[in-house]
């Protein structure tokens, strides 16, 4: 009798429900299923499900994440496990938003779509258009900082409304314009598992507000400035005389196009000479795009990224591009000083590092 391979699947699933539980865990849940499946994610809620019956997830709209990544139930369970591996982790596709474990409060996002409503183009198709970027709106990255965020979905519909009608450009801009909640917030990283990417719509965006639309910077006040400057003169750069048995992190960044080699170069050096600390941060973008436009939100990503890096033990941050290292070391007194704690990180150059350990 031939017997099919089968898979070892590890899930943790989140579970909250908001009119009982005062905070949010989590379950772990071990399936064995035959290598040739054809099972899609919602089949695996199911199976949860079954086990365990406070377990809730949404019958339609169904989006989550998987591994931090947003991901429809009609995802193929082998696509997932082949891109990610076999730990997988559930969560809702914004945590704060859960109602009941990955059922969220989503009224957001239909509210958001009537600010484009008034526009030329804005009728059953647009609707229709953005209602398939269901997935997009809740992986937008701005809204681990800023809750209001009018969301990547609107500016995707704002490209393809311009495109569609270029006499509505001006009101269009305007409506995606909100200095506190508008395009100013966005650093866009594509976190949906196979989705498109709309890097280019949005910088293009964010060039032609430049020309119709002065964006209005978020200069800091001439205390924070204050402090900046102080804690400047105070705060010594942290060296060390070897990286012999330290505990090194790597900061590879967002969409970073090194060679794969030398960061697999690097990563083998670290372990030679010491202990490679993974950071769940490490290819997060971190305000290199916001800094001369909103410095608030810039500080705000580049100070999770540090101290995501050091609270899992790092002394030591190696960057994998000059320019995410210049950036860092030129920023990281306002970024204390903008989350109230010192980050006693040394900070270091792939290129440094490559140095003093040729």
């Amino acid at each position: 009798m031939k017997f099919e391979k089968q898979i070892e699947l590890s899930v943790k699933a989140f579970f909250f429900n908001a009119k009982t539980d005062y905070l949010p865990y989590y379950k772990n849940f071990s399936f064995s299923i035959e290598e040739n499946n054809d099972l899609i994610l919602k089949d695996i809620l199911f199976m949860i499900k079954k086990k365990n019956f406070m377990f809730s997830y949404p019958d339609k709209d169904l989006i989550f994440r998987v591994n931090g990544l947003v991901v429809t139930g009609e995802e193929k369970l082998n696509r997932v496990i082949e891109k990610l591996g076999t730990n997988l982790t559930f969560d809702p596709a914004l945590k704060y938003r859960s109602i009941n474990g990955l059922v969220i409060d989503n009224h957001d996002f239909i509210h958001n779509y009537r600010r484009l409503f008034g526009c030329a183009h804005a009728k059953k198709e647009c609707l229709e258009y953005y209602m398939k970027l269901y997935p997009q709106h809740y992986a937008s990255e701005t809204f681990e900082y800023n809750k209001e965020y009018i969301g990547d979905a609107i500016l995707i519909l704002a490209k393809k409304l311009i495109e569609q009608d270029s006499k509505c450009k001006d009101r269009v801009l305007k409506a995606i314009s909100d200095e506190f909640n508008g395009i100013i917030q966005c650093e866009y990283e594509n976190n949906v598992f196979d989705g498109k990417d709309y890097s280019a719509d949005i910088k293009w965006l964010k060039v032609e507000l430049t020309k119709y639309h002065k964006i209005k910077e978020h200069p800091l006040s001439l205390c924070d400035k204050l402090k900046s400057y102080c804690l400047n003169k105070k705060r010594k750069e942290i060296k060390i005389d070897t990286l012999k048995n330290k505990n090194i992190a790597l900061y590879i960044g967002y969409n970073n196009n090194n060679n794969r080699e030398d960061l697999l170069h690097a990563y083998k050096t670290i372990t030679k000479i010491g202990r490679y600390i993974p950071f769940s941060m490490s290819k997060k973008t971190a305000g290199q795009t916001l800094i001369d436009i909103n410095p608030f939100m810039a500080y705000k990503k580049a100070g999770r990224v540090l101290l995501d890096a050091f609270d899992n033990g790092a002394e030591v941050l190696v960057f994998a591009t000059d320019d995410d290292y210049n950036f860092f070391k030129s920023i990281i007194a306002d970024v204390e000083v903008a989350i109230g704690r010192e980050i006693p990180l040394a900070l270091i150059s792939i290129h440094e590092f490559e140095l003093s350990n040729s």
